[in-house]
């Protein structure tokens, strides 16, 4: 490929969304970001779809007029999808994971079917912020009524509004829950034991391949879920090596040819996400920085107030982080975890990213016994990486060596797709 060229790589975070330019040597350049977050609309937390698209779509078309692009590539977070109808509309804005109304149809659907028969028929951690339950709950809430929609995944989603092409890539697909094992197709049978309408899902496609256009560039699609895109930018994994992607959730776990679905892996609640390639992320996921991020919005604080006040603040105790969920009074559900009327606001901070370490001490611990293979480092990537406490934190717990590799990730990991299909565009992807 000659010439001076350059690529967009949009990473859609659930609180921030950026452009980022990148030449062949992988430079990256912020070109625009938007913070956003799920926002309460008829007491049900949605995203503001529109308007987060509109944004992009402005700073997608800047750069198109000051560089030359050849290619765009988007990559998200997963579970969450918008709803098209026939007439290529989107029907309303989309739920957001940490509603409190998947839990709902949780309980329902185990009634029916135990946790652990849904995790062998699709290798995927029965979570209740999984695609399928939202998917129920569209069905008793008569979200739609004509049975002409089709789903979308976020980065899914962006790409079609883009193109007017409607696809889904694979890595965003497995975090439904419902793709096949082997990670090729939807899982049709599965899908139908659930009272699922299986016309609802548009067609896979793989990382690598094709959208269509948007003004004459291709919209390519990379490992569309942002965990499979940092995955990629870290390269051939070696032998003994974890990987920790941080965002609002930690994902920790390891790269493997094909899933593991046994109990040992159920019961540790890991899951069987696809990367790119069709590999498999054998991961737990644990609700992350989200809660730091809640906390900074709630008592106005900036992170660099936060790294700067660590050595003088103190632990608390231990948090049990995967019942922070709720998105509002982070600080005051804190406290009533802990126990505690009042505290300064640093010593929260430090008690958080204290448990967020011990919580991936267990992780590591339960994953090395799986693969019987012990983890000599951490490749650490994501806002994580900034936090200087929590990293020495992390080192000092597991005792290995983290290695930061570096805090965007996922934009390197989209970025190098696109450069790696169009520098060997007759290898199939």
């Amino acid at each position: 490929m000659g010439g001076n060229m350059n690529v967009l790589a949009i990473d859609i975070g659930s609180s921030s969304a950026r452009v980022m330019l990148s030449d062949e040597n992988l430079n990256i350049k912020e070109l625009f970001r938007y913070s956003h977050t799920a926002k309460l609309e008829n007491g049900k937390y949605r995203w503001d779809i529109i308007t987060l698209f509109n944004s992009l779509k402005r700073a997608i078309d800047d750069a198109i007029k000051q560089y030359d692009i050849c290619s765009i590539g988007i990559c998200s977070w997963g579970v969450d999808y918008g709803v098209i109808d026939n007439n290529g509309n989107i029907i309303d804005n989309p739920y957001c994971y940490r509603d409190e109304k998947n839990q709902k149809e949780y309980e329902i659907l185990h009634k029916k079917i135990s946790t652990f028969e849904l995790f062998k028929k699709s290798a995927i951690y029965p979570n209740a912020i999984n695609t399928m339950y939202q998917l129920l709950s569209d069905i008793r809430e008569k979200r739609y009524d004509s049975k002409e929609v089709k789903i979308a995944m976020i980065a899914d989603l962006f790409a079609y509004y883009l193109t007017g092409n409607i696809a889904i890539e694979c890595s965003n697909a497995s975090t439904t829950g419902l793709l096949s094992l082997d990670g090729k197709s939807w899982n049709t049978s599965l899908i139908r034991e659930l009272g699922i309408d299986e016309d609802i899902f548009p067609n896979l496609i793989n990382s690598g391949d094709s959208y269509g256009f948007y003004k004459n560039i291709i919209v390519r699609a990379v490992g569309t879920h942002d965990t499979a895109s940092a995955i990629y930018a870290m390269g051939t994994l070696q032998r003994g090596d974890s990987f920790l992607s941080s965002g609002s959730w930690l994902l920790i776990g390891k790269l493997l040819d094909k899933p593991i679905v046994n109990r040992q892996v159920y019961d540790i609640m890991c899951t069987n996400e696809r990367v790119n390639d069709n590999k498999v992320s054998l991961l737990c996921n644990i609700n992350g920085l989200f809660i730091i991020q809640r906390v900074v919005s709630e008592a106005n604080l900036s992170y660099k107030d936060i790294d700067n006040c660590m050595d003088k603040a103190k632990v608390l105790g231990e948090l049990d982080v995967d019942k922070l969920m709720c998105p509002h009074n982070m600080i005051g559900n804190i406290k009533t975890m802990i126990g505690i009327d009042d505290c300064d606001i640093m010593d929260i901070c430090k008690t958080i990213y204290y448990s967020l370490a011990k919580r991936i001490q267990k992780v590591i611990e339960e994953l090395d016994n799986i693969t019987l293979e012990k983890t000599k480092r951490i490749i650490l990537t994501g806002g994580a990486s900034k936090a200087k406490y929590f990293v020495s934190e992390v080192e000092r717990l597991i005792g290995v060596e983290v290695v930061l590799f570096s805090g965007e990730g996922a934009v390197l990991g989209n970025a190098k797709r696109q450069f790696d299909v169009l520098n060997k565009p007759n290898i199939k992807y």
